[in-house]
């Protein structure tokens, strides 16, 4: 069972290779580096810059699961006749 797991990871590490051996990220200058193509297969973005990294933390937007969750609670509130409440008042 070990051996066949061991498979599917290098089956998995050899596929994405090849699919980002030439990808933009890596750069022209490093398209043949093996150390680059290892890094950006683990790790696809290059850096945590406001350009690349999660637009929660520079933004401060929601991610699309919080706004849901926000709508019904909205919707539920309303529903409820509780118009003014609050979650700071929980």
């Amino acid at each position: 069972m070990k051996s066949i797991i061991r498979g599917i990871r290098r089956h998995h590490l050899q596929r994405l290779k090849k699919a980002r051996a030439f990808d933009q990220a890596i750069g022209e200058s490093r398209q043949g580096d093996s150390t680059a193509l290892g890094r950006h297969v683990n790790t696809p973005a290059k850096c945590s810059c406001w350009m690349c990294g999660n637009p929660r933390r520079y933004f401060e937007e929601k991610s699309r699961q919080e706004r849901i969750r926000d709508e019904k609670f909205d919707a539920d509130s309303a529903m409820m006749g509780e118009l003014n409440f609050d979650e700071k008042t929980l």
